[in-house]
C-alpha cells in the first residue's frame, strides 16, 4: 500500500477515536448533571429520611406531598406506636424538605 493512503487511514481512524471519546465524556456529563447533588444545611449534609414502612409504597417518605404533612409528626417531638420517637424538626422550618433531604424512593 503506498504510505500516504496508511497515514490518511491512521489519521482519520484517529479523528474518529477523538470524536468518540469526545461525545461519550458529554454524555457522561449530561446523565451526571441529573442526578441530584447532596447540599450542605447549617455545614452539614442532611440526613436521609427513613422508610418508615417498607411495605406500603404510598407511606410516609415516600413521596412529598405538602409541608403540612411533615409537621404532623415533626412539629413538635412525639412517640408514635410501631415507629417510635419522632424528633422535632432540629433547624428553621423550610417549606420543602425534598430540597434537602433524599426520600428513600428517590435514591439511585
Amino acid at each position: 500500500m503506498n504510505k500516504n493512503i496508511v497515514y490518511s487511514l491512521v489519521a482519520v481512524a484517529g479523528i474518529i477515536l477523538a470524536g468518540a471519546m469526545i461525545l461519550k465524556q458529554n454524555t457522561h456529563d449530561q446523565v451526571d448533571s441529573n442526578v441530584k447533588k447532596p447540599i450542605m444545611v447549617d455545614g452539614k449534609i442532611p440526613p436521609q429520611l427513613s422508610d418508615l414502612f417498607a411495605d406500603r409504597e404510598q407511606g410516609p417518605h415516600q413521596k412529598y406531598i405538602d409541608e403540612k404533612s411533615c409537621l404532623a409528626c415533626h412539629k413538635l417531638e412525639i412517640t408514635i406506636p410501631g415507629v417510635g420517637l419522632v424528633p422535632k424538626i432540629p433547624h428553621e422550618f423550610r417549606p420543602d424538605c425534598v430540597s434537602c433531604h433524599f426520600l428513600p424512593s428517590r435514591i439511585m
